[in-house]
């Protein structure tokens, strides 16, 4: 049930050819400006470290398109017509999240191919591995939110809503600046949320460290809370709709 829910969901994504524009346009040009910012040579784990971050904000903008176009499909009254078989929420959350997931492909490789190609980053089949794996896999907390989002808020607010959650967690989760250059106590702020800790992840793995159990728990704990938001917006928006 699940995966015939799922083929049905990445069928609808792919027919969007949009999403690639906006999820792929702006991590690749950024990435290539800010890989070249500067006078001097960047180090290894600098190159790496600003991989994970332009990728993470291309994974990141694509998967929070997806508030926008939940709240369209309850206006449309596909969320009624859902409601009306006898997929659980669960599951109905779990498919329109890995197919959320799925978006966020096309601007991870492509700035890991830009990495390699261009820029010459060198590393291990394992490491790349590790890194475009949680750069991929990591950005489940933020699919959920996307998803609960959609579900909860109406029409062009989603939209909204979408965005300003977009840029927010990009600065504040420090994929577009070091989070050593945020303020004392934004830096903080910065360590809870799991867009740092994905990113932190994602790099650890990449230059050969074995990730903090700290960051572990709090990507975790973000994921098991915003799943349970997800399935709460679907339970709640659904019956709406």
């Amino acid at each position: 049930m699940l995966f015939g829910y799922l083929r049905l969901e990445l069928r609808r994504t792919v027919r969007d050819g949009g999403f690639l524009i906006t999820s792929l346009a702006a991590p690749v040009v950024m990435y290539l400006l800010f890989s070249h910012m500067g006078s001097g040579h960047p180090t290894h784990a600098e190159q790496v470290r600003t991989l994970a971050g332009m990728a993470g904000f291309g994974a990141l903008g694509a998967v929070m398109t997806t508030s926008g176009g939940i709240a369209e499909d309850k206006k449309a009254g596909w969320l009624r017509q859902l409601r009306l078989t006898p997929l659980p929420a669960a599951t109905v959350v779990v498919g329109r999240g890995v197919s959320a997931m799925f978006l966020a492909l096309p601007p991870v490789l492509a700035v890991g191919s830009l990495a390699g190609v261009v820029n010459g980053v060198s590393l291990s089949a394992g490491e790349w591995a590790g890194l475009l794996g949680v750069l991929w896999l990591g950005i489940v907390p933020v699919a959920m939110l996307a998803l609960g989002c959609g579900y909860l808020i109406e029409g062009a607010k989603a939209h909204s809503v979408g965005l300003a959650s977009y840029l927010l967690l990009a600065v504040v989760g420090g994929l577009l600046i070091d989070t050593r250059d945020l303020p004392h106590w934004l830096s903080r702020v910065s360590g809870a949320t799991p867009v740092n800790r994905y990113k932190e992840i994602a790099s650890d793995l990449a230059l050969g460290h074995t990730p903090t159990l700290t960051a572990l728990a709090v990507l975790l704990a973000w994921s098991a809370g915003l799943t349970a938001f997800a399935v709460l917006g679907y339970r709640r928006g659904g019956a709406t709709a």
